[in-house]
């Protein structure tokens, strides 16, 4: 046995894939049914909860939970912008504004808030808006806290507490989270993650020549 489908096994994999999107699909249709705006083809896996008062999103919005819940919420202002995704128990809460630009992926249990909830030692609290900009990769356990704007395509390791600002094209790590080194990215690229349904250009493997 050779391991390759045959013709009848392909397209058996392929119409339970197409059944699989097509619930996701109906799943995020009606999950986000409530929220002020929603783009086309959103994609909902699991049950998160999503009830904030003044949510918008834009096309091909993806949200993944499990059995740790994703949750998007709030009464404050928040919006984001196409191909969006958040994965499995991330929490988003605006009390004032988020705004996310395009192509940004949140993973797995990254936490952003606009508000410090309370404040320590008899000082008020924080409340400041958030705003994340086109093509940023949050990575996984990380935290945005209020007032913080990240430019462009900026990186986001696993771990993170981003308390400042950070420019375009920038990987950030620690706690505080500091600048670790500029990224590179190929001309028209448009996101710091990078996979296979990427519509960025594909760099050129390079060759060991010596």
């Amino acid at each position: 046995m050779t391991g390759e489908l045959t013709g009848w096994q392909r397209k058996r994999v392929e119409a339970q894939w197409w059944r699989a999107v097509l619930r996701q699909q109906a799943r995020g249709v009606w999950t986000l049914r409530s929220i002020k705006s929603r783009g086309a083809r959103p994609v909902v896996f699991g049950k998160p909860v999503i009830d904030a008062s003044d949510l918008e999103v834009g096309d091909d919005f993806k949200v993944w939970s499990g059995p740790r819940v994703t949750m998007i919420s709030g009464w404050g202002r928040m919006r984001f912008g196409d191909r969006c995704f958040v994965n499995v128990g991330s929490t988003i809460i605006s009390v004032e504004e988020i705004v996310v630009g395009d192509d940004v992926a949140f993973a797995n249990d990254v936490y952003v808030m606009d508000s410090d909830s309370h404040g320590v030692e008899g000082r008020p609290h924080k409340q400041a808006p958030v705003r994340i900009g086109d093509g940023c990769w949050i990575g996984a356990r990380a935290m945005i806290l209020p007032g913080v704007t990240l430019g462009k395509r900026v990186l986001v390791a696993a771990g993170a507490v981003v308390t400042r600002d950070v420019p375009d094209d920038c990987l950030v790590a620690g706690n505080p989270a500091r600048v670790v080194r500029e990224l590179s990215y190929p001309a028209g690229c448009r996101r710091a993650w990078h996979d296979e349904s990427c519509p960025c250009p594909r760099v050129a493997a390079v060759e060991d020549t010596a």
